[in-house]
């Protein structure tokens, strides 16, 4: 279904994913990685994409790494791009600045007909990589940011809005998260070893940050803990992800731990 209107950034984000996911071998992770969109083909290379409805220097400073994640060795994507709902004569040089710097802008072309307005990104003709192509012309190609380590990768596309306002995010933490839920509800408590194991520290869990409730209470049983009100609705957040866990969990992990009173 075409675009007919680019009126917020979610719009933009969403035509370029319903684009962008037809091309062969590509899938677009809406929230993901601490990008608006984080577009991966299917050899593992990814391109970190950040959308503004104008294009102005805080979307450039989104894009770009900050200093010291080459350093640290940071995961970082393959490629980085901006998307735009234009380029006005104001924000050109700042459209030349990025692509000097290795980011592609890009923006949508509208078209008007009998039917109304609408909007294209034209499939991506100008990224080779997108389409297979060779070109005699160096900027359309995507730079290689060549990172020692690319981003995690979500365990499943989330229908997540993407270039929302406050976005809930699909992170490794909360994919860690849910495994931790789903253990708890399997058992019916978890100990603060298993919380661990999940790869995520144990304090969020148990220790209350300030006047704050905690997320978990003290089992009946010494050294285990049970879901409270007070503990965060990851699952309604991302109910797929954590279909998944709950999936995975029982396929493969061992009989529950079974504790005295």
């Amino acid at each position: 279904m075409p675009i007919e209107r680019i009126e917020k950034e979610a719009d933009l984000c969403a035509l370029f994913i319903m684009e962008f996911n037809e091309m062969p071998g590509w899938t677009c992770y809406p929230e993901a990685a601490g990008f608006d969109i984080l577009v991966v083909h299917e050899d593992g290379r990814q391109i970190g994409v950040e959308a503004k409805m104008q294009l102005n220097a805080k979307v450039a400073d989104q894009i770009l790494p900050w200093f010291g994640d080459d350093y640290y060795g940071r995961p970082g994507p393959d490629h980085r791009m901006v998307i735009v709902s234009k380029i006005t004569d104001a924000s050109a040089g700042i459209a030349k600045m990025l692509g000097r710097l290795g980011v592609r802008v890009e923006k949508p072309r509208r078209s008007s007909g009998f039917t109304g307005d609408s909007y294209t990104f034209d499939g991506f003709y100008n990224v080779p990589e997108a389409r297979g192509r060779t070109s005699i012309s160096a900027d359309q190609w995507l730079h290689d940011w060549n990172p020692a380590q690319r981003c995690q990768v979500p365990v499943l596309v989330t229908n997540l809005p993407a270039g929302v306002p406050s976005p809930v995010r699909l992170t490794p933490w909360k994919e860690s998260a849910l495994k931790v839920l789903a253990q708890l509800r399997r058992q019916g408590f978890i100990t603060a070893k298993q919380i661990a194991s999940h790869g995520i520290g144990i304090t969020a869990w148990t220790q209350a940050p300030g006047s704050k409730p905690a997320w978990l209470a003290k089992g009946a049983v010494r050294g285990t803990w049970i879901e409270t009100e007070h503990l965060p609705a990851f699952d309604k957040q991302h109910p797929a992800v954590y279909a998944l866990a709950v999936e995975t969990l029982a396929s493969t992990a061992p009989a529950e731990l079974e504790l005295s009173p």
